[in-house]
């Protein structure tokens, strides 16, 4: 009887190990058939084979089709598939953690589509590589799928890495370690990032600057400011090269400029190793963390670039790291001090004044974080309730009162609501490229109220919306109105050709592939423009010319270029939420809703075309992603700790 029983385990044994190689197996085969695939290969010649065939005929072409998607053989295709296998049949997806499966399953599914769609908008600026018909949609449902299994299986491996190693106890450390994360938990991290970032800031002394950096100069320089850029950044940044002037030069108030960004950056960095220290984070991940940053050229070639965005992305990151504690805090009824409240105030106002759409960031985590501070404290603690509501909530008291008092008064004039519209103005101009034929002289009147209806569709530039989004001279809110009504009917007509144009222009956000950034190296201020002579010194040459190439050369290692790549930090954005929410800490969303925002400002963007500057936000906050996720885990752990300990 007992050897019957063994008999039956190991038969059940042996099963089990068979369905899991089977189930490798066929998931190797389809990530394979998803890597190698070309869905963009010419097939119309092919096509024309079957028209007069019968089944077998058709059955022939169809695998024809097939052949032509596939690759010849060649030795790196051979590699990849064998690597492909070795890591499907030497991982697995064995779920011996608490969080339900859908919390990698949902980002792996997002991800698939990512890549499918992405790779069709990237070759034919639209979806119809996928839609063209029932082979290509069966072709792309395989891709997908590969896809899924393949970020199914690395996802599931890491949630349970981080589940694992939450359960770990703390390490030991050395010397260095004690010096750079314990004892000097802010200061130590920003020496590190200086020393390695001061080479880029040597070679681009006194710093680079965007074609943007000499329109807010030009528009201080001139008295013509206006809210198309962020008027207190104009301000600030043109008050900085006059104080440089007193004091030496204008190259010298140029460098200030850069320094007084670079140490409000360093300072958001490094605010998050003292936090990392707070929630006894352990030292590989802050030293990964600090290597991120530090390495990764993305970071020191856009920091060294003076524009609005440096400074904006600092206080995104000093706003999320304050949501985060503040939610960890709330938790155990923890008190939000005089300093804290002062912080948070001036990371949400700084936030929303550096980026006009920073408001919207600021506005989303304040009314987020209040009514989850109602939820957890009205009852018991209503007098630390109401602090908590007034810090979140006067940045938007603030910010209204700055934007329609102290600017109006102060001479600033309203660049009108175009910079908002980016989404129907494309959605317009792709409707009259490939539907023009249907609008009527009424509806092409009411058009060319609000845009160049007469040339739209040869100004359309699938992915980007500047060239239609500058033709914009509505009036008066009527015309605005009747173009609207009009956007709205032709959306109901051809609700595909809107979508398409939304994702054309936006697909680059979560797919980026072929993509090489162009870094900026040069200052590209002239005199004759503002009179203000920035010279970059001519013996810097050559340091810049070799350091823009070691960049562009890191920007193609594995590894190092997933941190500069949008489509990766989004799925890690993703992948976060999703993770929170399966495990059981949804209130920690709450403090990436500015990543969150971030991201759908990106979709609304006029492009992603070589403007990563856009998405800095998310991709300066990703290092801090995995140390965020893991205390979350322990922090049930370290709060008995702290109980015993006291």
């Amino acid at each position: 009887m007992k050897g019957t029983i063994i008999g039956r385990i190991k038969k059940d044994v042996l099963l089990a190990m068979k369905k899991e190689q089977i189930k490798n197996g066929i998931g190797a085969v389809l990530t394979c058939f998803a890597l190698l695939v070309s869905l963009n290969a010419d097939l119309s010649g092919i096509s024309e084979e079957a028209a007069a065939g019968g089944f077998l005929t058709v059955l022939a072409v169809q695998i024809k089709k097939l052949e032509y998607l596939l690759p010849v053989f060649d030795y790196r295709n051979a590699v990849l598939a064998f690597l492909v296998f070795v890591f499907f049949f030497r991982t697995d997806e064995e779920w011996q953690v608490y969080l339900p499966r859908w919390s990698y399953r949902i980002p792996a599914l997002l991800s698939a589509f990512f890549m499918v769609f992405g790779y069709s908008f990237r070759y034919t600026d639209s979806w119809n590589l996928i839609w063209m018909d029932g082979f290509h949609l069966l072709v792309s449902a395989g891709m997908m799928t590969g896809f899924f299994l393949l970020f199914s299986r690395i996802f599931s491996l890491l949630i349970r890495w981080v589940c694992h190693i939450s359960g770990e106890s703390e390490e030991p450390f050395g010397k260095l370690t004690e010096w750079v994360m314990e004892r000097h938990a802010f200061w130590g991290p920003m020496l590190v990032i200086l020393l390695f970032w001061s080479p880029y800031i040597l070679a681009k002394f006194p710093g680079a600057a965007m074609p943007e950096t000499l329109a807010e100069m030009r528009q201080y320089y001139w008295n013509t400011i206006n809210n198309y850029y962020p008027p207190l950044h104009t301000v600030l940044l043109s008050l900085l090269m006059e104080l440089g002037n007193v004091l030496w030069s204008y190259t010298f108030g140029f460098f200030l400029n850069l320094a007084v960004q670079l140490a409000l950056l360093l300072s958001a960095f490094s605010c998050g190793f003292v936090f990392m220290k707070r929630w006894r984070t352990p030292y590989r991940l802050r030293w990964l963390a600090l290597m991120i940053i530090s390495v990764v050229q993305f970071f020191p070639m856009e920091a060294t670039i003076v524009e609005k965005d440096v400074p904006y992305t600092a206080c995104v990151i000093f706003l999320v790291l304050q949501l985060y504690e503040q939610v960890r805090t709330m938790r155990t009824g923890g008190r939000m001090t005089p300093g804290q409240a002062a912080g948070f105030v001036l990371s949400a106002m700084g936030t929303a004044c550096l980026r006009n759409e920073g408001f919207y960031l600021t506005a989303a985590s304040g009314i987020c974080l209040s009514v989850y501070a109602y939820k957890m404290l009205w009852k018991e603690k209503r007098s630390e309730c109401v602090r908590i509501l007034a810090a979140m909530l006067l940045p938007i008291v603030l910010f209204a009162g700055y934007q329609k008092v102290l600017l109006p008064a102060c001479g600033v004039e309203d660049n009108g609501p175009k910079e908002a519209l980016s989404i129907p103005f494309q959605q317009t101009a792709r409707y009259v490229r490939d539907y023009g034929y249907e609008i009527t002289e009424e509806e092409e009147a009411v058009i060319s109220r609000v845009l160049d209806g007469e040339h739209l569709a040869e100004l359309y530039d699938p992915i980007t919306s500047d060239p239609v989004k500058y033709t914009y001279h509505a009036e008066n809110t009527q015309d605005l109105t009747d173009y609207f009504v009009l956007w709205f009917r032709q959306l109901l007509k051809h609700p595909g050709n809107a979508v398409q144009a939304t994702m054309n222009n936006a697909y680059g956000w979560f797919y980026q592939e072929g993509y090489a950034h162009n870094y900026m190296m040069d200052a590209q201020i002239e005199g004759h423009e503002v009179r203000w002579e920035i010279v970059q010194p001519a013996k810097l040459a050559g340091v810049r010319h070799v350091m823009e190439r070691v960049a562009k050369l890191l920007s193609r290692v594995p590894i190092v270029n997933w941190f500069e790549n949008a489509g990766f930090v989004s799925w890690m954005t993703i992948l976060l939420i999703s993770f929170w929410a399966g495990a059981g800490k949804k209130r920690y969303i709450l403090s990436v809703v500015p990543l969150i925002l971030a991201l759908l400002v990106c979709i609304a963007a006029p492009t992603f075309n070589y403007q990563m500057r856009y998405i800095m936000p998310v991709m300066f906050s990703v290092p801090y992603y995995i140390p965020m996720a893991l205390q979350s885990l322990r922090e049930d752990t370290l709060e008995r700790e702290d109980r015993a300990d006291s």
